[in-house]
C-alpha cells in the first residue's frame, strides 16, 4: 500500500515538472488546456471569401516544427490581398501546442 502511494505521488511530480513545458503565448492561457482565436491584425474588409491557415506544432516543448508564416497561409488558400489575420492556440497539458495563423481575403 506505501509502495502504491510513493509511486502515485513520484507519477504526480513528474506530471507537475512535465506539464506545460509548450504554452502558446497569445490570449488567455489555461495551464491543462488552451483552445482560442485571437485577432491579430484588420484591413480594409472584416474577412474575404477565402481563407488559409498555416500552423507551427510543439510536442513537450522540445520540438516545435511548422510553417505559422502569413505567406505560407494566404500560398495555401490562393489569396493575394489580405483582409485580416487571426491566430488560433491550442494546448493540451503543455504536452503538445499548436498555434496557426489564419489569413482571410480575396
Amino acid at each position: 500500500m506505501a509502495k502504491r502511494r510513493v509511486v502515485i505521488l513520484g507519477l504526480m511530480v513528474l506530471l507537475l515538472f512535465t506539464a506545460s513545458c509548450g504554452f502558446v503565448a497569445d490570449g488567455p492561457f489555461g495551464w491543462v488546456y488552451t483552445d482560442n482565436k485571437v485577432p491579430v491584425a484588420i484591413g480594409p474588409a472584416q474577412s474575404g471569401a477565402k481563407a488559409g491557415q498555416a500552423c507551427i506544432h510543439s510536442f513537450f516543448g522540445a520540438v516545435a516544427i511548422g510553417d505559422a508564416s502569413i505567406e505560407t497561409a494566404m500560398k495555401a488558400a490562393g489569396i493575394k490581398t489580405v483582409y485580416s489575420i487571426n491566430k488560433a492556440n491550442l494546448n493540451i497539458l503543455g504536452t503538445y501546442t499548436r498555434q496557426c495563423t489564419i489569413v482571410a481575403g480575396e
